[in-house]
């Protein structure tokens, strides 16, 4: 039977906010809840931290990871998440291409282990049609009415028309147009193999899984004080508990 392992990707560098995967929310360091959540689901075996930072690998060992050093060319701004797979792959013989992964963004420290759970479960449900998971939400945002601008200073639609068979989507009423969804980083699932069958980790057959309740995705301080506010307040959920080591 093939493995089941949390890989949890956490570089020391960010610019939006420093040391971003070691900030403190309610006193505990961020990398920390996605660990804690993983180590929470009785079906994987495995939960590793990829990092190019010797801080946030004690921090990860301390809270139960095991830690894969990674390589500084892999760790940079703009590095794609197949690189990390490819890397533990190459590092780690005991990992076969078809072990799954639970992919956990540690950016995103709020999951209700029973949604993982769940999400898991109906991508084995359906493993043999979709070649990954991909949790989302539904977007606020009209995306068939935004817009790019080129380098000559041009307005040109941002989302493919052709993708609907509407004409001219940008200035169609809302109301005809399908509801669009955005990848929410809350939880993926996918084997291994889809870095070496498709060059990145969700392959061409995507399941889409939509959640629905409060989830939050850290990419500035506002984002992290709001997570700080619903974890302390009084709508905190019956099931979060705060990570301990």
């Amino acid at each position: 039977m093939n493995k089941i392992i949390a890989v949890i990707p956490a570089r020391g560098g960010s610019k939006t906010i420093p040391r971003k995967n070691l900030q403190l929310i309610s006193g505990v360091p961020l990398v920390a809840y996605s660990i804690f959540l993983a180590r929470q689901l009785d079906f994987v075996s495995r939960v590793i931290v990829s990092t190019d930072d010797s801080e946030i690998a004690k921090v990860s060992r301390d809270y139960g990871a095991e830690v894969v050093n990674r390589s500084k060319d892999i760790s940079q701004d703009l590095s794609r998440d197949d690189l990390i797979f490819s890397e533990l792959i190459e590092i780690d013989s005991s990992i076969d291409i078809k072990d799954l992964v639970i992919f956990l963004r540690p950016t995103h420290p709020i999951r209700n282990p029973n949604i993982v759970s769940d999400a898991f479960k109906t991508y084995m449900d359906n493993s043999n049609s979709y070649d990954s998971l991909r949790s989302m939400k539904l977007s606020s945002e009209i995306v068939f009415k935004t817009w790019c601008i080129d380098e000559s200073g041009y307005a040109k639609p941002a989302f493919n028309p052709g993708i609907v068979e509407i004409n001219d989507p940008a200035n169609a009423p809302r109301q005809i147009l399908p509801k669009t969804y955005y990848q929410d980083g809350y939880v993926d699932v996918f084997p291994f193999s889809n870095v070496m069958d498709f060059g990145n980790t969700t392959g061409a057959k995507i399941l889409p899984y939509v959640i629905n309740e409060f989830s939050q995705d850290i990419d500035n301080f506002t984002e992290l004080e709001k997570v700080e506010e619903y974890i302390s307040g009084k709508n905190k959920p019956s099931w979060f508990v705060p990570p301990k080591i």
